[in-house]
């Protein structure tokens, strides 16, 4: 895992990204592909959420999360495509469970 900085309206906050290899799922099983999990660095609720397929660049917003009556975005870290997502509008996110997964490009 590795440790990153995010600015979150003005506020800094530390958080964890952790990078896997995992095998590409339909047709192309046995090929391995570099990939990202975004950990919210705060518990709340989804807002908003990128949906899976969307092509992002560094710095694009991921998420939305409502914690403690306050709006925090999380941006990607990454250049890539959402292969995975782990919520939907309306979840409690935890910060044990990652909120997407980016393919690296």
């Amino acid at each position: 895992m590795k440790q990153i900085e995010i600015e979150i309206d003005g506020i800094k906050y530390k958080t964890f990204v952790r990078e896997d290899r995992f095998r590409a799922s339909c047709y192309n099983s046995m090929n391995e592909t570099h990939a990202t999990e975004v950990f919210p660095p705060i518990a709340g609720k989804v807002i908003d959420i990128i949906p899976v397929g969307t092509k992002i660049k560094k710095g694009d917003v991921l998420a939305t999360i409502e914690a403690m009556k306050m709006y925090n975005r999380i941006f990607s870290p990454v250049k890539g495509i959402v292969k995975e997502v782990h919520y939907s509008v309306g979840d409690n996110a935890v910060r044990s469970t990652s909120l997407v997964v980016i393919e690296k490009n």
